[in-house]
């Protein structure tokens, strides 16, 4: 009987202790599951919040129609006149320490100190070169521009530490009357921006590249205007768009149709021959403007 109590009491530890290892590895992988959704999180607000910054540098006569605080003002989705949504987060979750991003005097975007010889401010009425993405690669902060490869960022190891705060943004507020967004950097610039829900100039269906084959190729787009006169649409050399208004004029719809007219020259198209229709809304110092990417197939 005294070896029977024996053998059970040694069990007992043994289960207890595997239990305590096992209770150990769930912590562990809890405790790493938490680390990830961190670093998940804070890629997703340095992204969105470069974003912003990229349209507060150059809005590229996009209006605001509409900014929809959350609940503690932390965060700011803003919608521009083309319909396209940002969202602007003041402050960020978790203690992961991201890179550092600034712009120096010659308008380059510089990151972790260092400048990256791409244009953030563009000149003599070009838009800037692209605004940076981020992302958390094998243990390393990597940036890419535009659709340019991941590169890895220098000194950008992962670590932790404490919270460095928004980088980019101090803060961010909506008038009373909500005609009046102002965002506040971390160096104390002030940005102020009107908002004004009725300047809208939309193109349905503008998410990717629209292709045309040669000589034979027009299509339609659907175009939401409000708030102001539309101007003829920019096109590049031949190329041929057209902007006329639908019989029903409801504000709320899409209430004009552009039409695109495929390149006549029967060239051989380029590897990259995107280029851009543009539609442009006026109302006094106000504009409103969408861009359709078009491309001939090879």
């Amino acid at each position: 009987m005294k070896y029977i109590k024996s053998y059970i009491f040694l069990t007992l530890m043994v289960v207890s202790l595997v239990g305590c290892k096992v209770d150990d590895l769930k912590d562990d992988v809890n405790d790493l599951k938490d680390r990830v959704t961190l670093m998940e999180k804070q890629v997703k607000i340095l992204n969105d919040n470069v974003e912003v910054m990229a349209y507060v540098l150059d809005t590229q006569q996009k209006t605001i129609s509409k900014v929809e605080p959350s609940a503690d003002k932390s965060q700011f989705t803003i919608t521009l006149s083309d319909g396209y949504t940002m969202t602007l987060t003041v402050g960020k979750a978790g203690e992961v320490v991201p890179p550092t991003i600034s712009v120096d005097e010659n308008g380059y975007w510089v990151v972790n100190g260092l400048s990256t010889g791409v244009k953030a401010v563009g000149e003599d009425g070009n838009n800037g070169e692209g605004y940076p993405e981020f992302r958390v690669y094998e243990g390393k902060w990597q940036v890419r521009f535009g659709d340019g490869g991941w590169s890895d960022v220098d000194g950008g190891d992962l670590g932790t530490g404490t919270s460095l705060g928004d980088q980019f943004f101090e803060s961010a507020s909506l008038s009373d009357d909500g005609t009046v967004f102002t965002i506040v950097g971390t160096k104390g610039k002030v940005y102020t921006f009107p908002v004004v829900a009725s300047l809208v100039c939309e193109i349905d269906g503008n998410e990717t590249v629209v292709e045309f084959d040669y000589d034979s190729s027009v299509q339609e787009f659907d175009v939401k205007i409000s708030g102001g006169e539309p101007l003829a649409p920019i096109y590049p050399a031949g190329w041929r768009a057209e902007l006329t208004k639908k019989e029903a004029d409801n504000a709320d719809e899409y209430n004009y149709t552009l039409t695109v007219y495929a390149m006549l020259s029967s060239r051989a198209a380029t590897a990259d021959n995107t280029s851009d229709i543009v539609v442009r809304v006026n109302n006094g110092t106000l504009w409103a403007v969408d861009k359709l990417q078009v491309k001939m197939k090879p």
